[in-house]
């Protein structure tokens, strides 16, 4: 017997170049996510965020799908999915237009965004984002909604977000090829800083970085508006590999060494209940011993070479006065012992790791909690996904409508620009 498709349900899909990972979930009556599915495979097609063999990247969505469907006992349809890589970029723009009535309306806003998004992008780019950051009323600044107010001329602020629009369209064919339709499209920084950061950091400013698999996303929210973000072509895997080279062993080998074993702040070594440890090499029996300190003098440098990229973009724009609260690590590389001391010695600024935290309600009522499954920096990117979908019905999209589904999905990511400010 087929399993039943239920009403309810939602669904959300981290595809990184790490692993996949597919949640299933349900609202309780007072507005708590409730875990009912969740599995993952690891990721074989995508390389940097970006799928580089389709005919992987299916197999592997595939895997994660079945094992959570399985989980949850039932079939979805739709699913809201992340998109990062090195393809993404962002700037800021502004926008000015002349108030039509005196008194501002949704109108005379959505003209000044229209005329914000009118800056030169390169052809192969889409415009994925464009969030508001702040509207000015003739002489008067930093407005955060201009609606109903008086005045002549309107101008906003507003950050930009693009992508290649080949690489989206990858993520939805692989999905779509996996038996599942894509739903709406969300930029992973989003994602993450929904999922790890509180109200209270982005009103007064801070930096999240999402240190995963292929790349590391980079944001900045103040006065609860994202006002900067950078995708740092850096992450995870590149630790792994330099193991691999530098201590000649198999990846897999490296993956677990670095896990278990790996540091990046000297004072940890201390902390390690072994000098040496002996790595069986998975060929004729051969085994290699290695010494713990060597992975500091491997791993530490690459780490340093993550935090150099962000305090270059940092000091370029003049970040700093922005990040009052500190700075935010998650995703699965926050996890090496030593990165968060290594980043406060670097910036001189507040450093902790960030986990799925609690979250308003979709009726903005209550604070709900999170389940424990999912408590855990690599879990940040699908667990704010999970929250985006919980709050916009994914059965609600018909691919049933004239045009291409690859249109739908880019109007439906424009639609919702007012959703994360």
């Amino acid at each position: 017997m087929g399993k039943k498709i239920l009403n309810n349900v939602f669904t959300a899909i981290d595809i990184g170049t790490t692993k996949i990972c597919v949640l299933i979930a349900t609202n309780t009556p007072n507005g708590d996510i409730e875990l009912i599915g969740i599995g993952q495979h690891p990721s074989y097609g995508l390389k940097k965020g970006v799928v580089v063999n389709i005919a992987k990247t299916v197999d592997s969505i595939s895997q994660a799908l079945k094992k959570a469907e399985d989980m949850a006992g039932c079939k979805v349809e739709y699913a809201t999915v992340g998109i990062s890589g090195g393809h993404i970029q962002s700037l800021n723009s502004t926008g000015i237009v002349a108030i039509k009535n005196k008194d501002i309306s949704q109108e005379d806003v959505d003209r000044v965004i229209e005329a914000a998004k009118a800056v030169p992008i390169s052809k192969d780019q889409e415009i994925l984002h464009v969030l508001p950051q702040y509207f000015k009323v003739d002489d008067q600044e930093l407005i955060l909604d201009s609606i109903g107010m008086s005045g002549v001329r309107l101008e906003a602020q507003v950050h930009i977000i693009t992508g290649a629009i080949s690489s989206a369209q990858n993520i939805i064919k692989s999905c779509e090829m996996a038996g599942i339709k894509v739903s709406d499209i969300v930029l992973e920084q989003l994602a993450s800083a929904d999922a790890v950061l509180t109200e209270s950091e982005k009103e007064l400013g801070v930096g999240i970085l999402d240190i995963g698999g292929g790349t590391s996303d980079f944001a900045i929210y103040k006065d609860g508006r994202i006002m900067h973000s950078k995708v740092i072509p850096v992450a995870g895997n590149h630790f792994t590999n330099d193991l691999a080279i530098g201590l000649g062993v198999p990846i897999e080998k490296a993956e677990e060494l670095k896990k278990k074993y790996g540091f990046v702040w000297e004072d940890n070594y201390l902390d390690l209940d072994k000098d040496s440890v002996e790595v069986d090499l998975g060929y004729q029996g051969k085994k290699k011993k290695v010494e713990t300190y060597s992975l500091y003098d491997i791993l530490q440098p690459r780490a340093e070479e993550v935090l150099d990229f962000l305090c270059e973009e940092m000091v370029n724009f003049k970040l700093k006065s922005f990040m009052p609260s500190g700075l935010v690590l998650t995703g699965g590389g926050s996890i090496l012992t030593g990165m968060k001391e290594l980043a406060e010695k670097r910036f001189n600024l507040p450093v902790r790791i960030g986990i799925p935290t609690r979250y308003k309600s979709i009726d903005n009522k209550n604070i709900c909690t999170v389940p424990d499954l999912l408590k855990n920096p690599i879990y940040a990117t699908g667990y704010g996904l999970l929250i985006y979908a919980g709050g916009h019905n994914n059965s609600e999209f018909s691919f049933s409508q004239e045009g291409s589904v690859f249109k739908k999905v880019f109007s439906r990511m424009k639609s919702w620009i007012y959703d994360f400010i």
